[in-house]
């Protein structure tokens, strides 16, 4: 069974079905949400107003209703922490609902684990512009142009410094007058860093796993480190025989046609087919949707799928097929294109497939403005509002083909400019407004901005997976000056064995609920993590003026 830390971890435009979300992912009431999740002892849902823009003084463009569910059960008292997290860039009930074993407001997640170990209050706090939390109903480049990071950092902050939770009306609990921990995975865990960078001291320590901190226009490193993985867990050897170099080939033979010098438009359908493709697409969008299953890598033990995918791919009983088209298809090409279809094609859009579409790759025809996964603009569609994110920032980050020179999981037709060019389908100039990749901003500038691998960080948990594959993005990074950031006083930094994408998120107890056996360097990071965090908040000095 595969469980996701945010219950959506992907910063690539989509990602293969997530459990609890399918279909059009729903906004539940918020009548039903609050009542399905309060009817447990000690949690309560409730709005918090948040201005539309925070540099908006005035208060001119209004407010809007944020959502949020808090956890007393290990609150020991007026001045006590409070762990907070947000699902980032999904819907919150995934993050609450007791339906899948564990729950962010709980101890089957590290935010409930360290409650439990210093005496916190658990917070939920639901993203702006997802689920029911948004300032608008529809989501054009003008109505989202408040939807960046520094405007949901702001919301955070200003959620902590004025929260009046029902159990602690006078407020002895606000950020500046207890110590507030901040839990993220994934984008959660970037937004983290930049409210550790942007507002220095709103929190009293941080546990970012997986934080992409350096953004990358040409992430070819996020199917690399899949490779790196499949040939660590299958024991195979680096360019030999294994299964990484099998998958290689299969690309190699997928590439020989879609970027052949000169174009065969017979063979490129003659292909396409091949791999089951039934209605038209284009020469990226398929080889985009072939990449599928490596989608699954990120996802709680989806790397087993990768691994009984090469099972199949590495079979030696498959002879080469002369086809009067294709010309001479190697076995490996014929298991990887039969397993594709078998077990991932029809997954590819299962998750977007609103309108019950035929073609079971219809969400990724990224060339017509008449998709309904580019159409759909309304409250309740969170892939499009991600998808503004990585145009709008731009994390950005896209996940590529590898250079010509290096082995490859996915083709190289996939790159910058496929993804750029959805920001622009996605996002048209509307009332004089644009995505901020239109108007100048760059992964560079980025980094610029929030100083990337090379900024300072005071009481920060930076954990990541050996074979995470946003690991180049990280602290962790082998590609990071200086190779990976070290531990310090104010910093500690662990680089998981054998785990994979924010992996330390759920507990040995979480885990459990869906019968998987926590990995042992996982719980033993989790271990030290709740030494360091008791340490860093037995530290915690309160203003003077915070005395009640």
């Amino acid at each position: 069974m595969k469980i996701s830390p945010t219950a959506a971890l992907p910063f690539v435009a989509w990602v293969a079905p997530r459990p609890g979300l399918r279909g059009s992912p729903e906004v539940a009431p918020s009548d039903v949400l609050v009542s399905k999740i309060a009817a447990r002892p000690g949690v309560t849902c409730d709005w918090f107003t948040q201005p539309v823009d925070h540099n908006d003084k005035a208060g001119t463009l209004g407010t809007w209703d944020q959502q949020y569910c808090v956890n007393r059960e290990w609150w020991a008292g007026p001045g006590s922490p409070v762990v907070l997290m947000t699902p980032g860039e999904v819907p919150m009930v995934g993050s609450v609902s007791p339906g899948r074993g564990y729950t962010f407001v709980d101890n089957t997640t590290m935010v409930g684990a360290y409650a439990e170990a210093i005496g916190a209050a658990t917070v939920v706090l639901e993203h702006r512009y997802f689920g029911s939390s948004s300032p608008f109903d529809g989501f054009d480049s003008d109505t989202l142009q408040f939807l960046n990071m520094e405007q949901a950092a702001a919301d955070i902050v200003n959620f902590a410094n004025n929260i009046a939770f029902p159990f602690d009306t006078n407020k002895t609990s606000v950020a500046s007058k207890a110590p507030w921990v901040y839990w993220g995975a994934s984008y959660s865990a970037t937004l983290g860093s930049w409210i550790e960078r942007f507002h220095p001291g709103a929190f009293h320590a941080f546990h970012l796993s997986s934080a992409i901190v350096e953004a990358n226009a040409n992430n070819w490193y996020y199917y690399d480190t899949i490779r790196q993985g499949i040939d660590a867990y299958r024991n195979d050897t680096a360019g030999g025989a294994g299964c990484s170099s099998a998958l290689n080939a299969v690309i190699e033979f997928v590439d020989s046609i879609l970027l052949a010098p000169i174009r065969n438009e017979t063979t490129v359908e003659a292909l396409k087919q091949f791999f089951g493709t039934t209605f038209p697409i284009e020469d990226d969008d398929f080889a985009y949707s072939i990449a599928t299953p490596f989608r699954y890598w990120q996802e709680t033990q989806g790397y087993l799928d990768i691994l009984k995918m090469c099972d199949a791919v590495v079979r030696q009983d498959t002879k080469p097929l002369e086809d009067a088209t294709l010309g001479t298809v190697p076995g490996v090409v014929q298991n990887y294109a039969a397993y594709f279809v078998r077990k991932f094609r029809d997954s590819t859009c299962t998750y977007f497939d609103v309108r019950g579409q035929e073609d079971p790759l219809w969400c990724l025809n990224t060339h017509d403005y008449l998709n309904p996964y580019i159409e759909a603009r309304t409250i309740g569609n969170p892939w499009r509002t991600w998808f503004w994110f990585l145009c709008n920032e731009p994390i950005a980050s896209w996940t590529t083909g590898a250079p010509k020179d290096h082995l490859t999981l996915v083709s190289r037709k996939i790159d910058s400019k496929y993804f750029l060019a959805q920001c622009e389908m996605h996002f048209p100039t509307q009332n004089g407004q644009a995505y901020g990749s239109a108007v100048g901003k760059t992964p560079d500038s980025l980094n610029k901005q929030t100083g990337g691998w090379l900024r300072n960080a005071t009481r920060v948990i930076y954990t990541t997976g050996e074979f995470d594959p946003w690991r180049s993005t990280t602290m962790s990074s082998q590609i990071r000056p200086g190779g990976p950031l070290q531990s310090s006083d104010n910093v500690a930094v662990f680089l998981i064995k054998n785990a994979e994408h924010a992996d330390d998120s759920f507990t040995a107890r979480g885990l459990a609920s869906s019968g998987v056996t926590i990995n042992p360097y996982v719980q033993e990071v989790q271990d030290k993590s709740i030494a360091i965090m008791k340490k860093w908040i037995g530290e915690y000095k309160a203003p003077k003026t915070a005395a009640v």
